[in-house]
């Protein structure tokens, strides 16, 4: 396995004893965890696509959609379904857009956080309307299962607020349904029929995601620096694989490792106490993250040493620096907290894959610049584009 950087010892403290959790406030504080959690679409696309599985999922969701252009198009010509001039032209726009987005995601090269948002939206929007398209209640009933598929892509793809927000609505829609079901036939059916609905509705989605959300977050915590909330020395490890698989990157990036020391920072422990320097930390891994793009990896390799792994323009490298000179001082303690950081970059353009010994090389240049800019007295950026 790549050895990032310098090898440096750390302690590892136990973790202190508490009461017992009943087993009611264990459950409200998973739940609240689960609520908390970020969107996982990033890190999900990187390991689908770590596992080749890309192509595999777009089929899926192309399949779902052209079985649903399939029944919406059967519905035409059902006297149950769409009945009058209004609703065979809505039900119309909602084929023809369908259809558009298949061929959007046939033909994207990458579907990106803001196109998965647009295709949640337009899936309940659609959904919402065609349940109230047809001259039987039923049939709308019926199709209000479709929620369930759409609380299943929340439940992969994002977070468990937007998941919220689909349940309320799904259950809402489904009320008015219901009701509808209710005039029209019996209201007993139509509450027994809402009720098996409403358990696909609601608890398949919440179930995957609160499962999916525990596994990732235990899978996680052995990668991620419990202190700062960056990725530590193994987590980066597996971070970069999957940085190069995801090829976010245009032909014209390179690839930048920083490395980042905190100057004097045992004075900082031995002035103000270790709860002062944790806090310290906190902020360089707050400032690191403002440093890098949207994709960039961050990494706390213990002690005071972080990481940046990330991709830039050529070009961008004094854009890079001046925001590593800009960030990475901390002005409003006494006395100011500055870092010494070596940047190494590759002059060959940037490729999908990246090999061991490249970026082995990749970080012990940077070392070795960080190095030279803590001999040269601190508070200062050393770059340096390598040749790997």
């Amino acid at each position: 396995m790549t050895s990032f950087g310098q090898d440096r010892r750390q302690s590892i403290l136990p973790a202190p004893r508490g009461r017992e959790k009943s087993a009611v406030k264990s459950a409200l504080d998973l739940l609240a965890q689960w609520y908390r959690n970020p969107d996982r679409f990033d890190s999900f696309n990187r390991y689908l696509a770590t596992k080749g599985l890309e192509l595999a999922v777009r089929l899926l969701v192309v399949s779902s959609l052209t079985t649903v252009i399939i029944a919406m198009t059967l519905l035409r010509f059902s006297d149950a379904g769409v009945h009058n001039h209004v609703t065979s032209v809505v039900n119309a726009v909602i084929i023809a857009v369908t259809v558009a987005v298949i061929v959007l995601f046939c033909l994207l090269p990458e579907i990106t956080r803001r196109w998965s948002y647009f295709f949640v939206v337009y899936c309940e929007v659609g959904v919402f309307v065609g349940v109230f398209l047809n001259s039987d209640p039923f049939i709308g009933l019926i199709q209000c299962v479709l929620f369930a598929l759409i609380g299943g892509y929340i439940a992969y793809f994002h977070n468990a607020r937007l998941q919220a927000v689909h349940i309320a609505l799904s259950i809402v829609v489904l009320a008015l349904v219901g009701r509808k079901v209710a005039d029209y036939a019996d209201p007993a059916l139509a509450t027994a029929l809402c009720l098996i609905i409403a358990t696909a509705i609601v608890v398949v989605p919440f179930a995957c995601q609160f499962v999916l959300s525990l596994l990732g977050s235990d899978a996680e915590s052995s990668d991620v620096d419990p202190l700062t909330g960056l990725l530590n020395r193994r987590g980066l490890q597996r971070a970069v694989v999957e940085l190069g698989a995801t090829g976010h990157a245009s032909s014209k990036s390179s690839y930048v490792v920083a490395i980042v020391d905190v100057d004097s920072f045992k004075s900082v422990n031995d002035s103000h106490g270790h709860e002062e320097g944790d806090l310290v930390l906190r902020q360089i891994a707050d400032r690191l993250r403002w440093c890098g793009s949207e994709n960039a990896l961050f990494a706390r390799f213990g002690g005071d040493e972080f990481v940046l792994v990330d991709m830039i323009d050529t070009g961008a490298a004094p854009a890079f620096e001046d925001k590593l000179r800009r960030h990475l001082r901390i002005d409003d303690r006494d006395p100011a907290v500055t870092t010494s950081v070596g940047v190494a970059i590759t002059s060959a353009q940037w490729s999908a894959i990246i090999s061991d010994e490249e970026l082995t090389e990749l970080f012990r240049v940077a070392d070795t610049s960080m190095y030279r800019a803590k001999a040269g007295g601190g508070n200062q950026v050393v770059m340096c584009e390598e040749k790997p």
